[in-house]
Order: structure tokens, then C-alpha cells, then sequence
């Protein structure tokens, strides 16, 4: 089949079903040239390495052939696609309680900066000590700190 074929077939045609080795990756290949689609591929046998190579998201399991780990992006230790789900929401939940201490830690850095500021225009003298800086990274540190446990 040529690969123009392929890339017809490949917006017509939802489920692929009793394909060869090579077949596998043309038709990753397409989807991905499209532009439209990502595409992940999860397979255990050896004959599933070219296409976890070449898709966006390759995807096998503990017991699989050594050369099909090699080429995942993603091995499961458990044959459960249930614990891609638990790790996308982990990750996302990481992802925003960084953010807040990021935010929060920069809003101190602003407020330190803004009273250095202000009481070195208007007072024509050092504000805070070095001791104080710190004293209030520490202060405002432990209730950031608390975010990590926070859902």
C-alpha cells in the first residue's frame, strides 16, 4: 500500500485491526502527519518496537520483550491502563500546587523588594537587615510548605 493510500485511510477508518509490522508504523506515521491526531501505540511484542518508536506516546508493559521496553516511551508495571489516569491527575495536581508557591513565593520577593524600595527613597537608610530578610523568607516558607499537602 503507498503511503498516499495510507493517509486516506487513515481519516476514514477508526479501528485498524489484523495489520503487519510495517503497516503499524506507516499508519502512526500518517496520523501524525496530519497534524490533527497524537498518537499513542501500546504494544508487548517484539514486532510492536518500530511502531512505539516512531508514535508520539509509546506504551508497553513489565513483562514485554527487552527490545519493546527499549523503545516505549512509558513501561506499566501493573497491565492496567487505569494507572496512566492516577498519574495524569498526580501530575496535574503537582503541577498547580507549584505554581502556587511559585506565585507566592514571588509575591514575597516583591514585597521585600517594594519596602527596600520605598523606605531607601524616602527614609535614605537600609530598611531591613539581612537577618529580617530572612527571618521572613522562613516566616512566610512554612505555610508554602503546607501547599504540598494540599489537593
Amino acid at each position: 500500500m503507498s503511503n498516499d493510500a495510507i493517509m486516506k485511510q487513515t481519516e476514514e477508518v477508526d479501528i485498524f485491526a489484523e495489520i503487519e509490522p510495517n503497516q503499524k508504523e506507516h499508519i502512526i506515521v500518517a496520523l501524525r502527519h496530519s497534524g490533527k491526531n497524537v498518537v499513542g501505540y501500546m504494544g508487548d511484542g517484539i514486532n510492536d518496537a518500530s511502531a512505539l518508536h516512531v508514535a508520539d506516546a509509546g506504551i508497553s508493559v513489565d513483562t514485554a520483550a527487552d527490545v519493546v521496553k527499549e523503545a516505549a516511551d512509558l513501561v506499566l508495571l501493573e497491565k492496567d491502563l487505569g494507572v496512566l489516569a492516577k498519574g495524569v491527575q498526580e501530575g496535574r495536581r503537582t503541577f498547580a500546587n507549584t505554581l502556587k508557591y511559585v506565585f507566592m513565593a514571588l509575591a514575597l520577593i516583591l514585597e521585600i523588594c517594594l519596602v527596600w524600595l520605598v523606605y531607601h527613597y524616602f527614609c535614605h537608610f537600609i530598611s531591613l537587615l539581612p537577618k529580617q530578610i530572612l527571618l521572613m523568607n522562613l516566616m512566610t516558607d512554612m505555610p508554602e510548605m503546607t501547599i504540598s499537602t494540599v489537593t
